[in-house]
């Protein structure tokens, strides 16, 4: 009985410790400076960590180059011109600009869904929904 709850007081303890470190290393967060924006994937995606936060930036609005690509008739390689797109199953990203407005409710929370290609730099973001949350405090 003492081994039993010495190794459930272990366990909560050891929880604990990685709930309170889980947004310093959670790969489905990206926080922004500039702008003030957080971009959080609902699920982890089948792709490089790279290409997902390429991702991020084109949600947040501070990719250099674009790779997701609004042209849904433009292939991007060989493969994908005689087979057609591998597309990954579409997933939910949210983005919440933060002090949009001066008094609350003063962030601005966007839903995409977004859809890309496996093989190549195909994909497609498509703003779902958008509304106002009370997030920041008021200056």
């Amino acid at each position: 009985m003492k081994i039993l709850k010495f190794s459930l007081f272990v366990l909560v303890f050891c929880s604990l410790i990685f709930v309170g470190y889980a947004d310093e290393f959670n790969p489905l967060v990206y926080n922004f400076t500039a702008p003030e924006v957080t971009v959080t994937f609902s699920e982890l995606l089948e792709t490089s960590p790279d290409r997902q936060e390429h991702i991020a930036e084109e949600i947040a609005g501070i990719a250099s180059d674009t790779m997701i690509n609004p042209h849904e008739d433009t292939p991007n390689n060989l493969i994908c011109t005689i087979f057609g797109h591998d597309l990954a199953p579409q997933t939910t990203v949210t983005a919440t600009h933060h002090k949009v407005n001066q008094y609350n409710p003063r962030c601005l929370m966007e839903v995409y869904h977004v859809t890309y290609c496996k093989r190549c730099d195909y994909g497609v973001s498509e703003l779902y929904n958008d509304f106002f949350i009370i997030c920041c405090p008021e200056d």
